[in-house]
C-alpha cells in the first residue's frame, strides 16, 4: 500500500507571485514589441523593462524556492540552481530551463550592477524569452495539480 505523503505548499503565495508575474510580462511584452532603437531612446520605457524582467526573475525564483521547499527538493546552491532543480524534478523542460537559466543569470545586472545594464543585450533577452517566460505558469500549475491533487 502506498503511504500518503503530505507536503506543506505555500499555494497562495504562488499564486500570488503567478498572478504579479502575469502582469510583469505584459508589461514586457508590451515593451519588447518596440524598436529596439525607439525603445532605448526612452529612458521611462528602459526603466520600466528593467523592472518587469527583474520581478519576472525573482518571481521565477520565489516560486522555484516554494516549490522547492514544499515538496522537499534538494537544496539549492545558486539562483541557477533553482532553475536546474525545477528541471530536475520535471516541473519545467529542458528546454525552458535553458532560456530560464539564461534570463536568471541576468539578474545580476539588474540588481548588483545596475549602473552598467547592457541594454543592447536586456532588449533581445526579454523579448526573445517571452515564450518561455509565459510557460513558467502553466508549468509550475500543472506540476501542483499532478504532485498535489
Amino acid at each position: 500500500m502506498r503511504g500518503i505523503v503530505m507536503y506543506d505548499v505555500n499555494t497562495k503565495r504562488i499564486d500570488e507571485v503567478l498572478g504579479h508575474m502575469s502582469q510583469m510580462l505584459a508589461l514586457l511584452e508590451t515593451l519588447a514589441s518596440r524598436r529596439q532603437d525607439a525603445l532605448l531612446e526612452d529612458r521611462v520605457a528602459v526603466a520600466a523593462m528593467e523592472r518587469a524582467l527583474h520581478l519576472s526573475i525573482e518571481a521565477i525564483l520565489d516560486v522555484g524556492n516554494a516549490l522547492i521547499d514544499g515538496f522537499i527538493m534538494r537544496d539549492p546552491g545558486s539562483y541557477a540552481d533553482i532553475v536546474e532543480i525545477l528541471r530536475d524534478e520535471q516541473v519545467i523542460s529542458d528546454e525552458q530551463a535553458r532560456v530560464l537559466t539564461e534570463i536568471v543569470e541576468f539578474r545580476k545586472f539588474l540588481v548588483n550592477e545596475y549602473a552598467k545594464i547592457p541594454h543592447e543585450a536586456m532588449i533581445p533577452l526579454a523579448a526573445n524569452g517571452l515564450p518561455v517566460l509565459r510557460q513558467f505558469e502553466p508549468a509550475v500549475r500543472a506540476y501542483l495539480e499532478k504532485e498535489l491533487f
